[in-house]
């Protein structure tokens, strides 16, 4: 598949935008999932630089980890699972050290994960609706802002917030996820930048995008600019020692070309 010429590129970006602003007066009421469905079943189309069977596998991923922490951390834990690239970060708060301990090595023993990141917070207390509805929203202009962004591959990044923290998960150059992480330390709500990127050489980025499937665009309402938060280069290491053979946190590691796997143990 060719890759879109210049101006093909821009003028699917104004598209974007233009769904964007109209979005964005709906805010998020009602409209926005009617909304944002036309625009996912239109043209603004973007590629998702994982293979097919990656992105099947992260979808069992997630579904799995998550129906699992829910029924066996109740009152123990608050735990957000975001799986992009069979990476798998762990967001929110665990009541004890043993917990979060215990959390992250469920993780790294779940079948096609490749790398856990365990970002819970040890505290006695939850995060209330009103910050989590809060960090939602900070999502939200996150991807607006990104699918705004020249260079930015927007449709080929995870963004995750966790008390004003935005993790960007994805397959980019590193001068992608630098034009990335620079936009979006000028959102307003933003406190703090997390990269957990993967990175690929730009032949590499090359062969993605001529091999990419189309997919529907992640986008958000609003934009709004702020002080600059600061940056993380990367997320603490898991909290157990990789597999052998495994990456380590850190690694430079290109997306998985493998033949597709099962999604997970519980799932059809």
């Amino acid at each position: 598949m060719k890759r879109p010429s210049p101006k093909s590129a821009r003028a699917k970006r104004i598209v974007v935008l233009a769904a964007l602003a109209g979005i964005t007066a709906t805010q998020l009421t009602a409209c926005f999932p009617l909304f944002a469905g036309a625009v996912a079943g239109g043209v603004a189309l973007a590629t998702d630089r994982r293979p097919t069977a990656t992105q099947t596998i992260d979808r069992g991923l997630q579904m799995e980890a998550e129906n699992t922490l829910i029924t066996r951390y109740d009152g123990r834990a608050h735990v957000n699972v975001t799986v992009y690239n069979r990476k798998v970060l762990l967001t929110g708060e665990a009541g004890t050290e043993q917990t979060k301990q215990e959390i992250g090595q469920y993780a790294q023993k779940l079948q096609n994960a490749r790398e856990v990141v365990n970002e819970l917070v040890v505290t006695g207390e939850s995060s209330t609706l009103s910050s989590r509805a809060n960090d939602t929203y900070i999502t939200t202009k996150v991807k607006s802002v990104l699918a705004g962004t020249e260079g930015v591959p927007w449709n080929s990044i995870k963004v995750t917030t966790e008390a004003q923290t935005v993790f960007l998960m994805g397959v980019v150059t590193e001068a992608e996820g630098n034009r990335a992480t620079e936009a979006v330390r000028t959102v307003g709500g933003v406190n703090k930048v997390v990269k957990v990127f993967d990175y690929v050489s730009e032949d590499e980025r090359k062969r993605l995008d001529s091999n990419a499937t189309s997919t529907n665009p992640q986008v958000a309402p609003g934009s709004g600019a702020g002080t600059p938060a600061p940056v993380e280069k990367q997320a603490p290491a898991p909290v157990s020692p990789a597999s052998p053979g495994q990456p380590g946190v850190g690694a430079t590691v290109s997306p998985t070309t493998s033949p597709a796997l099962p999604p997970g143990k519980q799932l059809p």
